[in-house]
């Protein structure tokens, strides 16, 4: 494999893997992905040409690290060891995605490690309580792994000086068809694909997760036949967010999307994986807006959103002052 580093302007540097059949680059702007070619075939949504302006304007997080929380926490605060902690409210009247000062807004510092068969790209930051108003300073390290496999890997490390939350995860949209049409004829399957329902304000509800092996017949599931679906609870969600938004439980920490040329499958060990369909793109007002609805989906695993207000102290995104913290995605694309 081959590996290079391209600077463009406000520090933004490109780090290209060149790996024969696939080609996949790294920027140390919010520890993102950049692009992930198959042959000629863009499997993610992205800008490699103009990643100096395009990712510094998005709103949509383009393959960014997010942290220190993925998802939504209800009315931007939350109670940990009896105190109250108010953080910013950037989806109003909510915080998300750690806020404005979040992890996918950070120039990382890295270094490039060339393995025999996988090249390793370490990403290093710090982020301060008084920065995002979280408890504690942290350490944060994200590893980009590529191998000869084709597969994709995300290492997760950190540790904190007080008790704090941290749910990081990857905010890639993928497309696996060639003429970047909408992703509606993909296909998910997993042993078993649980969803949790949204409030109004795309908050869990904490009901009991909509069991997609009882709704349909069939183990490949059809993003379109999701949408479309007949079932009350699930029609209301859909018609509700015109898509997917939602947090799942996957059978084995495991999924596989796939449409008639691709297949990609993610493994994790971490227990939920946020699906989004990128539902509503117009809402950014740029002349890079080139996506439509369901131009793209992501897959984000992560602990579930808002879970500090859900479970309290049993809260799994709670993390221990001084406590080494690590979690590990990986994601594999093949031909079909």
């Amino acid at each position: 494999m081959i590996v290079e580093v391209e600077h463009q302007r406000h520090d933004v540097d490109l780090i290209k893997i060149d790996n024969d059949e696939t080609k996949i680059v790294f920027s140390n702007y919010g520890a993102r992905i950049v692009s992930w070619k198959y042959h000629d075939n863009n499997i993610i949504l992205g800008n490699v040409v103009e990643a100096d302006e395009f990712y510094f304007e998005n709103p949509f997080n383009f393959g960014a690290t997010i942290g220190r929380y993925a998802g939504r926490i209800k009315d931007a605060s939350f109670k940990l060891d009896g105190h109250t902690y108010e953080l910013e409210n950037n989806d109003s009247p909510h915080h998300i995605h750690g806020g404005s000062k979040g992890l996918d807004k950070r120039i990382f510092d890295y270094e490039i490690i060339d393995e025999i068969g996988q090249i390793k790209i370490i990403f290093t930051t710090t982020i301060k309580e008084m920065e995002d108003h979280y408890p504690g300073d942290m350490t944060i390290k994200v590893t980009h792994t590529y191998d000869a496999d084709h597969r994709w890997t995300i290492q997760y490390e950190a540790e904190s000086t007080k008790r704090t939350l941290f749910n990081p995860t990857n905010h890639v949209y993928f497309n696996l068809n060639r003429d970047n049409n909408v992703v509606d004829n993909h296909r998910m399957s997993s042993s078993s694909l649980k969803m949790y329902t949204l409030d109004d304000e795309n908050i869990v509800t904490g009901d009991e997760p909509l069991n997609f092996s009882q709704i349909f017949e069939d183990e490949h599931i059809l993003f379109k036949d999701i949408f479309d679906s007949t079932n009350q609870k699930l029609q209301e969600q859909m018609q509700r967010y015109k898509g997917l938004d939602h947090p799942f439980e996957v059978g084995d920490h495991q999924l596989a999307i796939d449409n008639k040329e691709f297949e990609l499958l993610i493994e994790t060990d971490m227990p939920n994986m946020v699906i989004f369909t990128f539902n509503e793109p117009q809402n950014w007002d740029s002349d890079f807006n080139i996506y439509k609805s369901h131009s793209g989906f992501t897959v984000e695993t992560q602990h579930i959103p808002n879970d500090i207000n859900m479970y309290g102290e049993k809260a799994h995104s709670i993390l221990n002052p001084h406590t080494p913290y690590f979690s590990k995605t990986s994601y594999q694309i093949n031909e079909k």
